[in-house]
């Protein structure tokens, strides 16, 4: 009888392992107000503001980080890439470096100083919930998180450049079973405008992963921003 059982328990272990990975949907929404998204829900947790303060759009000469990605004239500053979920738990990192797309000074070439930036808007801050659920219809993985950035910031009265463009997570829930990361980079920058008045636009790009002992999942997600104040989510 124990080899029976051990048997069957073997049969059940390698017909898991071999089982065609499950399909998942992936949907992103806007919401106004993430009191309505928590209602019932077992929040795991909130990043605690990931360096942005939205009361004060300014970046600090210490907190423009390094360049990530050049565009002839146009310099985008910041990290690469960083943490937002791991493991089922919303990154509480203090240190991240928002994204700052500026210009270089077009007599010295040098980057412009954050600090010389103009006319920046106030802090645009929007809020987005993703579900990820599976094709039976369970809800696997709720994401929760929110877009900061000013836009319209000019230089010597041109242009319109990106300050502090960061995602910060709030909360995550994750189905048992489950283990959800997230992170973000930048992808890249552009020029929406012209050359004498340029319009910057930045691309950021949400990277999701799921793994349990049966199956995998992972999927990337694109944000634009623009120098105009608009963005654009993208989940498809």
């Amino acid at each position: 009888m124990k080899n029976l059982m051990m048997t069957l328990s073997l049969a059940l272990l390698t017909t898991g392992a071999y089982a065609a990975p499950e399909k998942f949907i992936v949907e992103t929404v806007e919401v106004q107000d993430f009191h309505s998204a928590h209602k019932g829900m077992d929040v795991a947790g909130a990043g605690s503001g990931a360096g942005v303060n939205p009361s004060k759009p300014g970046v600090s000469l210490d907190q423009v980080g390094q360049v990530i990605a050049v565009a002839k004239d146009i310099v985008a500053l910041g990290e690469s890439i960083y943490t937002l979920v791991q493991k089922g738990k919303p990154s509480n990192t203090t240190d991240f470096t928002p994204i700052s797309v500026v210009p270089r000074d077009p007599i010295t070439k040098e980057i412009a100083d954050p600090f010389e930036m103009e006319s920046c808007s106030m802090p645009v801050q929007k809020k987005f919930v993703t579900s990820i659920k599976s094709a039976a219809g369970g809800e696997g993985v709720r994401f929760e998180y929110m877009v900061i950035y000013t836009y319209g910031c000019s230089y010597n009265g041109t242009g319109k450049y990106i300050q502090n463009a960061i995602v910060q997570p709030v909360s995550v829930k994750t189905s048992y079973g489950w283990d959800f990361n997230a992170t973000m980079k930048l992808n890249g920058i552009m020029n929406h405008g012209t050359k004498a008045q340029p319009v910057v636009g930045a691309l950021l790009s949400i990277k999701y992963s799921m793994n349990s002992w049966h199956t995998a999942f992972e999927r990337n997600d694109t944000i634009h921003i623009t120098a105009n104040g608009e963005l654009k989510n993208y989940s498809n």
